[in-house]
């Protein structure tokens, strides 16, 4: 069982195995920070003014990222298929500069 799988996500979020494996790695209040984060940019995830998705460009062009800025974490997610509300998880991870970012274009 996965880690993410003991959360009650919405049904329009799902994660790929390594963001997976990125959200099991964090630390318990971590966990719970991102997951509330998840959630409320669930409700409505795409972008601005009226979602809270905040696009991201260049070679990742149709990606949104999350920023929890007092903590250092990125969430980098798309919508799939692009005009649905449905997200799916890419990268979990600490900002590191532009590590995040880099990490993200590996995996897709």
């Amino acid at each position: 069982m996965s880690s993410s799988s003991k959360y009650k996500w919405p049904d329009n979020v799902s994660f790929i195995n390594a963001a997976d494996k990125d959200f099991s790695e964090l630390d318990n209040s971590q966990r719970i920070i991102v997951f509330k984060a998840i959630v409320k940019v669930a409700s409505n995830p795409k972008p601005r003014p009226d979602g809270f998705g905040k696009p991201l460009s260049g070679r990742l062009a149709g990606f949104y990222k999350i920023k929890l800025r007092d903590y250092g974490i990125r969430i980098i997610y798309r919508l799939v298929p692009p005009d649905s509300d449905n997200m799916n998880i890419v990268i979990i991870g600490m900002r590191a500069d532009n590590e995040v970012y880099d990490e993200a274009r590996v995996r897709i």
